[in-house]
This record gives structure tokens, sequence and C-alpha cells, in this order.
């Protein structure tokens, strides 16, 4: 199906940053999400929520939650990626000066866009920023990677106060990242082949070859993670395991016994972990990466 679009305030004018969620089951999260933004953002942005359901009624849960709202209806759920992809290109038709992906579970208890704003604005070489993740009052930051992700980055010169530019083997969270026109021109699109998780790894890893930094604050946003999927489903295994071997796969085609040593790896940590019911899941992600599907699998 084609998006559709509609919103609740009049065109704005001017071209503020763009606050892009990606909203699925549920719309208490996404509302909580929205009118937090709505109530501790001084800096002027518009929120683009692109829906992609399945209920129809998340346009009536938001009215009113925020001044300056798009939505974009696209029920045909293509991952995240696309829809963090739509929600950019509807942002910058409008002339969005930057982009914020925040995952719609989020909550914000502050004001953090125009910290976000002045940091790009200093620093343009800085691909993206993010920020760590409070999770049920455990600190998330940036993801650790094996060795096989690490690609050779040049020495940067010393990120501003309360930030810290990653290492080669890291990645930031698409829950909180914040990039520019200018750096989402160099960059390119999020990746949607992986339609749930990786992504955001894979964007990462895109920067870290081409030599520009990714920064980490030492702020935080709160963010319930799985409050849409679930913690440790089948869906969240499979994806997660048929993901993780896609993206060594682009990254290094060539090795595929390597490959084959990480998915008896993921099995048996399952199997010695006592996870019984979720070996299907993850048997499945593995011979789906080896078959190389990707996007949205219809037995999850």
């Amino acid at each position: 199906m084609n998006p559709s679009f509609s919103h609740t305030s009049a065109p704005l004018r001017e071209a503020p940053p763009a606050v892009i969620l990606v909203h699925y089951g549920a719309p208490d999260a996404t509302r909580r999400c929205v009118e937090a933004l709505a109530r501790h953002e001084s800096c002027p942005h518009v929120v683009v929520v692109v829906d992609h359901g399945p209920v129809e009624d998340l346009a009536a849960v938001l009215v009113g939650c925020h001044p300056n709202l798009r939505i974009l209806t696209a029920h045909d759920n293509p991952g995240f990626g696309a829809g963090c992809n739509r929600g950019a290109a509807l942002a910058l038709a409008e002339g969005a000066e930057a982009l914020w992906f925040l995952n719609n579970d989020a909550v914000v208890a502050g004001p953090l866009l125009q910290e976000l704003l002045d940091l790009a604005r200093l620093r343009p070489e800085v691909a993206c920023w993010a920020h760590t993740q409070c999770d049920r009052g455990r600190l998330i930051g940036a993801d650790e990677h094996p060795d096989w992700f690490a690609t050779p980055i040049p020495a940067y010169p010393g990120p501003p106060p309360g930030v810290r530019f990653l290492g080669p083997r890291e990645s930031l969270s698409g829950a909180s990242l914040f990039v520019t026109r200018e750096a989402w021109a160099a960059l390119g699109p999020w990746p949607e082949d992986f339609f749930l998780y990786f992504e955001d790894a894979a964007f990462s890893h895109r920067a870290h070859a081409l030599g520009r930094p990714l920064a980490l604050l030492a702020r935080s946003v709160p963010h319930d993670r799985g409050t849409t999927t679930g913690r440790r489903s089948p869906l969240t295994v499979f994806y997660g395991v048929r993901n993780r071997l896609l993206l060594h796969r682009d990254l290094h085609p060539e090795a595929s016994a390597a490959r084959l040593g990480m998915a008896v790896d993921l099995l048996q940590k399952r199997f010695f972990q006592g996870r019984w019911g979720l070996l299907p899941a993850t048997w499945r992600g593995i011979w789906a990466a080896r078959a190389d599907r990707r996007g949205r699998d219809p037995r999850y």
C-alpha cells in the first residue's frame, strides 16, 4: 500500500528539525512519547509519526498531543529502517534542517534537541549523535561488536565535553539518533533489508567506512526496550539471529565458515542457557540468513 499523510497543524513555513517516530502496536506508548516531546522540548520541531499499524485509530489517539504533528500512514509495515526513511523523506521535503530518530517507547524527561543542534553545528564532520538509554534504571550505551565489525577509522580531534567518539567496533543505537541534512546526504538512507534489529549497526558501520565520527552523549533518554516486540520472544530472537548473520555476510561475503561457527555458537548458547523454546526461532533465523532471505519474514 502507498503511505498516506495527515497532519494536525498547518504546514510550517520554517524548517525546524524533525523528530521521526516509527509506530507499531498499541498506541499508548507513542502517545506518551509525543506528549513528552510537547511538554519538554522547547526547541522548535515537528514530529513525524510513521504509523505501521496494525490498528486504525492512531490519528484519533494522538489528536491534541503535539502542536506540530505529522502522521504518515503505512500499514504495510515494511520495517523499522523503511519507516525511518519514509519519515525522513517527508521531513526533508518540508526542509527539515536535521532528523532526530527516536523510538516511540522513549519518553524524554527534559530538553535535548537544542543541545543536539548546537553540537551538530559545532562539529559538522560528525555523522550521527546519540544518547545513552536508561532502561528500567540500567544505563545502556553504544553496542559493542566482535572484531569482524571493525573498520579502520582515522584519529579524530577530541570530542566536545560530555561526548565521546565511538571506536571501530562500536555502533550507535537507533533508539535516539540525530543526523543533520548534510550528514544524511553523505550517509544515505537507513538499510531496509533487516526489517527489525541491526539496521543501526549497519548504518553506523557506513559512517565508520566514510571516516566520520559517531558521537555518544553522556545524557540518557528513558526507554523501556521491548515494549512493542517483547523481550526474548521468538520474533526478537529470529530477527536478532538472522540479521546478525546477514550483517556479517554483507561485510564479509567470503567468510561462510566464520558464519557457520557463529550459527553453532548461537544455537549452543540457547541450549545451555535452558531457553529451549527459542531454539526453533534461532534455527529459522540461521537458515533464513543462509538463504539470504531479507525484509519481513511472513512467519513473524
